[in-house]
């Protein structure tokens, strides 16, 4: 049904970046682990995957590739889509890095996944902490692009040096074929932490939402095509800053899982949503082992998830009279496409 799930390995990353608090959960993490319920979950997680078989899975973390069982995971997904999309921070020793079992990833499936705060080495200790070097960073880039697999580094368009940072990545990586150029507008993820940053950028990224194309061939990635993604999906939103327009609310397009602070009383609790740009709080819980699958397909259209579309962190970019214009449209968002009922899951019965 859902052609993307997004799921969320329990386990620590080692950086520290100031823009990013999953770290700050890395003792929950090991708790999880150590209690053996992150394996619950991600049995959920194959479980779930199996049943709707989604031509995509994003698999982010913590850092997933720390995990001492990511390569038996990933097989185990790999079984029921075509496409891994694995995320890493990147920020790891050599040393660490050797004791990554590569070879028994399913690299034939896996997309290594990036996002560059800032490809830039004199921000780097500001941003990061400095736990790892912003040269072990580059060096781990290119031991993985030498790997046979895919790679995607989504670079930040609201940033004033963008085509500088894709310049020099460039020149220290040498990108192949196997790259591809994404390219992502700030998400306020931290609940109101980038507001300032998006509205500051506002009108920078409009601009640069016409002139993608042509911003990646200043900036000289070559014969490296970009990938088109939610940046394209989100085009006409951006434009006319209209929740009627939004793909999330008209089809079942991705399916996200995200650890719930339940959790920390020792039970598995996941939150799901059916679109990124809700208000980080949001999300609808599920108990692994107790609520019924059926029900993640099941809310997408009989839920009441869209009365959040008024709160889309995208919507900030625009006009500072948005409010009033989003709530008239969302009296008008149409339901989504599709029978009331949802449809039986390919493989399986409900």
């Amino acid at each position: 049904m859902f052609r993307f799930v997004r799921v969320q390995v329990l386990y620590p990353c080692q950086g520290r970046c100031s823009w990013c608090a999953t770290h700050r959960r890395n003792p929950l993490f090991l708790r999880l682990h150590e209690r053996g319920i992150a394996g619950a979950i991600y049995d959920f997680y194959v479980d779930v995957i199996s049943r709707l078989r989604p031509k995509e899975v994003f698999v982010s973390g913590g850092e997933p590739l720390l995990y001492p069982e990511i390569a038996e995971l990933l097989q185990r997904i790999a079984r029921h889509t075509p496409q891994i999309n694995l995320f890493t921070s990147y920020q790891f020793s050599a040393t660490t890095r050797q004791g990554i079992a590569v070879d028994r990833l399913p690299l034939d499936r896996i997309v290594f996944c990036h996002t560059p705060i800032y490809f830039d080495p004199r921000r780097w200790p500001e941003l990061t902490g400095d736990v790892f070097s912003f040269d072990e960073y580059v060096d781990n880039i290119r031991f993985f692009a030498r790997l046979p697999a895919r790679k995607r580094f989504k670079f930040i368009i609201n940033h004033d040096d963008f085509v500088d940072e894709v310049r020099l990545f460039q020149q220290l990586v040498t990108p192949d074929r196997s790259f591809q150029l994404g390219l992502k507008v700030i998400n306020d993820q931290g609940d109101g932490l980038m507001r300032r940053s998006m509205e500051r950028t506002r009108d920078l990224v409009n601009e640069r939402v016409a002139m993608l194309d042509a911003l990646v061939r200043s900036a000289s990635w070559g014969s490296v095509g970009r990938k088109a993604g939610s940046l394209d999906q989100m085009a006409p939103l951006l434009h006319h800053g209209d929740p009627s327009r939004c793909v999330f609310a008209h089809s079942p397009v991705e399916l996200r899982f995200a650890l719930d602070r339940k959790a920390r009383r020792g039970r598995p609790v996941l939150r799901y949503r059916y679109c990124p740009y809700f208000p980080p709080s949001f999300g609808h819980r599920f108990h692994v082992g107790r609520d019924d699958p059926a029900k993640l397909e099941r809310n997408y259209f009989r839920g009441p998830f869209r009365r959040h579309c008024a709160d889309c962190r995208f919507l900030r970019y625009h006009a500072h009279d948005l409010g009033s214009r989003s709530r008239t449209s969302l009296a008008d968002l149409p339901s989504p496409s599709g029978p009331a009922r949802p449809p039986a899951a390919p493989g399986g019965a409900r």
